[in-house]
C-alpha cells in the first residue's frame, strides 16, 4: 500500500470515528454513507487512538476477549475430548447440549478451543475442488453403497450398507451387517421402500451385489428395482466421486459416530450387533433431522428438505412385493432318527413322525421356516444373542503372545491378558464365538 493509499485510509478511519462520536450514527450507516463494510468500520474503531473527554490520547490495551462462558463447560470439553481422543467439535457440542440446560459454545468456537489446547492437530488446507451436482427435487436420485470394513470392539469386522437422497442428503435406509451379501441389501431397500416410496432412480457401483460380473445377465438386484419402475443407475469404474455424497457421510460416520459407537461397546462387552444398531439409529435421526448441513440453503437439517411436498417426488409403493423371495435362502437337511435336524450347529427338535424325511429350510431375517411337502411343520426363532446350548463349555489359557487354539483354529483375544483362562461359547449358528473371563465378555470373533 503506497503512501496515498495509506492517507486515503486514515481519513476514512478519521471521519468514521468522528461519525460515531459526534453524531451517534451507527456502525451499520456508517459503512453504507463511506461505501465499506460494517466490519472495516469496527476494526478501524479498535485501531485508531480514541480520544477521552479531558482531550487526550488513549489507546485500548492489546487484550483477548474474556471468554463468554463458565470454567465448567471448557473443563467439560475437557473431559470429553480426553475420553474419546477421536471426538470432533460437533460430538461435543451435541453432547453439552444433552447434558447443559444453559447457553454453550458454536462448533467453531469449540474448534478453535480445541485447537488451543492442542488437541487438534488437522491439516487445514484447502481440498481439492470437484464438479458439484445434485438433482432439484428429493426422491429423484438415490445413491447406495456399502462402506470399508469397520472393526467395533468385540463385534468384530462391521459393514455399513446405506443409502442417501441426492437432493436433501437424507438418510432413507442404513444398518449395519457381520457381512455384505447382497441378501442385506435387499433387508436395506425393503426398509426405504416400505418408508419413503421409490425414486425415480439409484445410483450404485459395480460391485457383485448390485451387477452381475458378466454384465450380460440382469443381476437380482437389477430386477427388483425394474419390477418396481425404478432405472438402475452405475457409476463408472474406480470412480467414487459418482457418488460422491454418500462417500463423504461415510467420512462423516467415521469421524462423529464410531468414536461414540466404539466407546459404548467398550462399555457394554455384553452388546451384540442389534444393541450396536438401535445406538445407532439414535444417532442416524439427529443427523437427519437436527445436524445443520452446510450444502443445504440455511443450513437447514436434510429432513427439512427431504420431507418437503412441494419439492418431493412422490411414488408410493402400492406394489406387494413378497419380500421373503428376495431376502430368504433355502436349504434341506434329512431328519435324524431322535426327530431333529442340524443347521449351523443348532440342534432343532422337530415333531414325530418325520424321522428319515427330508425337510426344507427356509431362512429368513429373524427366523427359521421347517417344511415338509409345502406343509409348515415348525418355526424356529432366531436371536444374535442365544448361545448354542448344546455345544459343550471350552476352556482355553490365552498364551502370550495373545492368541488361543480352538478347533484347530488360532483366534487373536490381547496379549495383556496371557495367561488368563477363557471359557469360549457359540452363537445358536455357529458362526460366532464368545470369549469370558469370570463370566465378563471380553472378545467376540466371527469363525
Amino acid at each position: 500500500m503506497n503512501i496515498k493509499e495509506n492517507q486515503e485510509k486514515k481519513r476514512r478511519m478519521e471521519r468514521a470515528l468522528a461519525l460515531y462520536h459526534d453524531k451517534g450514527i451507527s456502525n451499520k450507516d456508517i459503512a453504507l454513507i463511506l461505501g465499506c463494510s460494517e466490519r472495516s468500520v469496527i476494526r478501524w474503531k479498535k485501531e485508531i487512538k480514541t480520544p477521552d473527554q479531558s482531550g487526550s490520547q488513549i489507546t485500548k490495551s492489546p487484550r483477548k476477549r474474556a471468554k463468554q462462558f463458565s470454567p465448567e463447560i471448557y473443563q467439560r470439553i475437557d473431559e470429553l475430548k480426553e475420553e474419546a481422543p477421536a471426538r470432533t467439535a460437533t460430538t461435543i457440542r451435541r453432547k453439552l447440549q444433552e447434558e447443559i440446560t444453559v447457553r454453550i459454545p458454536s462448533i467453531s468456537s469449540i474448534r478453535n478451543y480445541l485447537r488451543e489446547r492442542g488437541y487438534s492437530k488437522q491439516d487445514h488446507n484447502g481440498r481439492q475442488g470437484y464438479i458439484k451436482f445434485e438433482r432439484k427435487s428429493p426422491n429423484d436420485l438415490w445413491q447406495i453403497d456399502i462402506a470399508g470394513v469397520q472393526t467395533v470392539g468385540h463385534l468384530g469386522k462391521t459393514y455399513l450398507i446405506a443409502i442417501l437422497d441426492d437432493s436433501s442428503r437424507f438418510i432413507v435406509s442404513a444398518r449395519y451387517f457381520q457381512d455384505q451379501r447382497g441378501v442385506n441389501v435387499f433387508k436395506v431397500l425393503r426398509k426405504a421402500f416400505n418408508e419413503h416410496g421409490r425414486p425415480n432412480q439409484i445410483i450404485a457401483d459395480n460391485g457383485a451385489q448390485f451387477r452381475n460380473v458378466t454384465k450380460t445377465i440382469n443381476s437380482r438386484y437389477i430386477n427388483l428395482l425394474t419390477s418396481l419402475d425404478i432405472k438402475p443407475i452405475f457409476s463408472s469404474p474406480y470412480h467414487p466421486q459418482s457418488k460422491g455424497k454418500l462417500e463423504r457421510w461415510f467420512g462423516t460416520v467415521r469421524q462423529l459416530f464410531l468414536p461414540e459407537g466404539r466407546l459404548q461397546i467398550q462399555l457394554h462387552p455384553e452388546w451384540t450387533l442389534k444393541d450396536f444398531n438401535l445406538f445407532f439409529y439414535s444417532w442416524l435421526e439427529w443427523y437427519n433431522f437436527k445436524k445443520p448441513h452446510r450444502s443445504l440453503p440455511k443450513k437447514y437439517p436434510p429432513a427439512n428438505k427431504f420431507l418437503d411436498k412441494l419439492l418431493r417426488i412422490s411414488r408410493p409403493l402400492n406394489t406387494i412385493i413378497n419380500w421373503n423371495n428376495w431376502i430368504t435362502t433355502f436349504h434341506k437337511r434329512k431328519v435324524t432318527k431322535t426327530n431333529s435336524i442340524s443347521f449351523q450347529g443348532e440342534i432343532i427338535q422337530l415333531p414325530p413322525g418325520y424321522v428319515g424325511c427330508k425337510v426344507d429350510l427356509n431362512v429368513l431375517d429373524t427366523e427359521i421356516e421347517i417344511y415338509h411337502q409345502g406343509r409348515l411343520i415348525k418355526t424356529f426363532i432366531k436371536d444374535d444373542l442365544v448361545l448354542n446350548p448344546h455345544a459343550r463349555k471350552s476352556y482355553r489359557r490365552i498364551a502370550q503372545n495373545g492368541t488361543i487354539q480352538y478347533q484347530k483354529k488360532y483366534y487373536s483375544i490381547d496379549y495383556k491378558l496371557a495367561g488368563k483362562k477363557v471359557e469360549i461359547k457359540e452363537s445358536f449358528d455357529a458362526t460366532e464365538l464368545y470369549f469370558y473371563i469370570e463370566n465378563v465378555l471380553v472378545k467376540r470373533l466371527s469363525r
